[in-house]
C-alpha cells in the first residue's frame, strides 16, 4: 500500500532534520495526511482469528489525496505574493526555500479540489489490496456494485469509487462495475444517503469551537515567534500562516511525490501540537464532542449492520420490485466529515473523555491522523467462528486504516471482536438515544419525508436519488 514513510524519512534526514524514532510528520497531519496504514495502537492482530473466516466485509472510505480547494489555494497564493513583494534574509537553513517558493499547482483552474496523482495511486492500490485481502468474497469477472456520496461540490468522491473499481476489477472495470452515487440533497433521501447531514438544517460543523481557539492561542504564538526571529527584513509569518504550514507539508508532498520543504521547518513536538489541533477540530466539529452531529451516520451504520445480520446470501427487493443480491464486499466513499461522524457512531471511542483545549492528552485513542487521512477508511468484517458446541457464531470486527480497534463495551469475541447481535443492540441504542431526527434536525421543508431511521440504500439500487456511474 502506498505510503510516503520511507521517502519522508530519507528526505527529511537529507534536509538536516532528525527523524526521531522514525517520526514522520506526514503521519501526524490529521485530515491533511496522505494515506498510510495506521500504527498498531491497540495491540490486536489484523490476522483473522484462528478458526474464523470473514464471510462479509464493508468499508467507508474518504476520497483519495487531492489538490487543495479554492479557499486553501487562495491562501497559498496570498502567502506567495506577500513573500515575493518582501525583502528579507533568513538565519535558519530550513527556511532557505522561502524566497523562491511558489504554489505547486501548475494548472489550478483545472486541478482545484480534484483527485491528485497520488490519489489515483492510493485508490488503485486500495482496489487491488481489498481484492487480495478478501479473495473468497468476490467471484472472478462478475458484476460488482459500489456506492458513493454524489457531493455536488466536486466529483472527487465519485472519481475515488471509479478508481477503486479499476484496481479491484481490473481491465473489465467499466463493464463489471456500477457506482451508485447518492444525491444527499434530494429531499427524499433524508437519513438514507452517505451524507445525511446535508438535509439536517440544525447540523453545524463549528470546527474545534472554543476548545480549538484556546489551543490555537497556546501553541501557535511560540512557533510564530520562533520562525519570525529567524527572518530579517519586512516579511513575517502571521498566525494563520503558521497553522497552514503542516497543511502545505501534507498537500505539497502528495501533489509532487517529493517531501515538501515545509515539512522540515517545524519540530516533532510542533507537528504533534498541530495534530492535536486537528483532533480538536474533528472531535468538536462532527464527532463525539457534539450534540447532534455525532448521530448523523447512525442510520447508515444501522442499515449496514442489518445487512450483516441478514448474512452474505440474502436477496432483497428493490423499490421497483426487482430482486437485488448485494455484493459480499460493500464498498462506499464519502468525505472526511462523514468518516468522522461514522467514527463517532461505531463504538470504538465511546469511553474516551472530551479533549481539553489547554493541554494535549498524550495517551488518547482518538487521533484523526489514524483514520481521517486522505483515503481514510473505516471497515467492518463479519467473522464466522466456531463455538464450543461446534456451531457457528457471528462477530463484528472494526478496522480503522487497516488497524483493528475493539468496540469499547463489547469485546468478548475472538480477537476482541463483538458478537454481531450485541453490536446491533449497541447501534440500536444509539438510534434510540438520538431520538426523532426530524425534531433534532429542525426539519421544516415539507418535501422532506421522514422514513424509518435505518438507511436502505445498501439493499435497494432503484431509489430515485441514486445516479448510476460507470468506472
Amino acid at each position: 500500500m502506498h505510503s510516503f514513510k520511507g521517502l519522508a524519512v530519507i528526505a527529511l534526514a537529507g534536509a538536516g532534520v532528525a527523524a526521531h524514532d522514525d517520526f514522520n510528520p506526514l503521519e501526524h497531519l490529521g485530515g491533511n495526511s496522505p494515506w498510510f496504514s495506521g500504527p498498531e495502537v491497540t495491540g490486536i492482530s489484523s490476522d483473522v482469528p484462528d478458526g474464523c473466516t470473514v464471510d462479509q466485509a464493508s468499508f467507508f472510505s474518504r476520497h483519495g489525496s487531492r489538490y487543495p480547494d479554492q479557499g486553501a489555494y487562495n491562501g497559498w497564493a496570498n502567502l506567495s505574493a506577500r513573500i515575493h513583494v518582501s525583502k528579507f534574509s533568513v538565519r535558519d537553513d530550513s527556511l532557505g526555500f522561502l524566497s523562491s517558493w511558489q504554489p505547486v499547482l501548475k494548472y489550478p483552474a483545472q486541478q482545484i479540489a480534484q483527485i491528485s496523482t497520488t490519489g489515483y495511486k492510493e485508490l488503485y492500490d486500495m482496489g487491488a489490496t481489498y481484492r487480495l485481502r478478501y479473495p473468497d468474497l468476490y467471484a472472478y469477472n462478475t458484476p460488482f456494485t459500489m456506492w458513493a456520496n454524489y457531493y455536488s461540490g466536486s466529483p472527487r468522491v465519485r472519481d475515488s469509487a471509479r478508481l477503486f473499481a479499476r484496481g479491484f476489477l481490473g481491465p473489465n472495470a467499466t463493464d463489471l462495475g456500477s457506482v451508485f452515487a447518492l444525491n444527499a440533497s434530494d429531499p427524499r433521501s433524508f437519513l438514507n444517503s452517505l451524507a445525511p447531514s446535508d438535509l439536517c438544517p440544525a447540523y453545524a460543523d463549528n470546527g474545534a469551537g472554543a476548545q480549538g481557539d484556546t489551543w490555537n492561542n497556546i501553541y501557535l504564538p511560540p512557533i510564530q515567534k520562533r520562525l519570525n526571529k529567524a527572518i530579517r527584513g519586512d516579511f513575517q509569518f502571521t498566525q494563520d500562516d503558521i497553522s497552514s504550514i503542516p497543511y502545505l507539508c501534507g498537500f505539497e508532498t502528495q501533489i509532487t511525490g517529493s517531501v515538501s520543504p515545509w515539512c522540515s521547518i517545524l519540530s516533532d513536538e510542533e507537528i504533534l501540537q498541530y495534530e492535536y489541533a486537528q483532533d480538536l477540530r474533528y472531535w468538536y466539529g462532527t464527532g463525539l464532542g457534539t450534540d447532534i452531529e455525532k448521530y448523523m451516520m447512525v442510520p447508515v451504520l444501522d442499515g449496514l449492520v442489518q445487512r450483516f445480520v441478514d448474512g452474505p446470501d440474502a436477496i432483497y427487493k428493490n423499490s421497483d420490485g426487482t430482486p437485488f443480491a448485494p455484493p459480499r464486499i460493500i464498498a462506499s466513499f464519502s468525505n472526511d466529515g462523514q468518516i468522522n461522524q461514522l467514527a463517532a457512531a461505531i463504538g470504538v471511542f465511546d469511553n474516551e473523555g472530551d479533549l481539553p483545549g489547554k493541554k494535549i492528552v498524550r495517551n488518547r485513542l482518538f487521533r484523526s491522523s489514524n483514520f481521517v487521512t486522505m483515503r481514510g477508511t473505516i471497515s467492518f468484517e463479519r467473522l464466522l467462528c466456531p463455538t464450543q458446541r461446534n456451531r457457528k457464531a457471528t462477530y463484528m470486527r472494526v478496522r480503522l486504516n487497516d488497524v483493528v480497534y475493539p468496540v469499547a463495551n463489547c469485546q468478548s469475541g475472538p480477537g476482541r471482536s463483538c458478537p454481531l447481535d450485541q453490536y446491533q443492540k449497541l447501534v440500536k441504542a444509539k438510534l434510540a438515544k438520538a431520538g426523532d431526527f426530524a425534531k433534532i434536525c429542525k426539519v421544516t421543508n415539507p418535501a422532506i419525508s421522514v422514513p424509518e431511521k435505518s438507511a436502505t440504500f445498501f439493499t435497494d439500487i432503484k431509489l430515485p436519488w441514486e445516479i448510476l456511474i460507470k468506472p
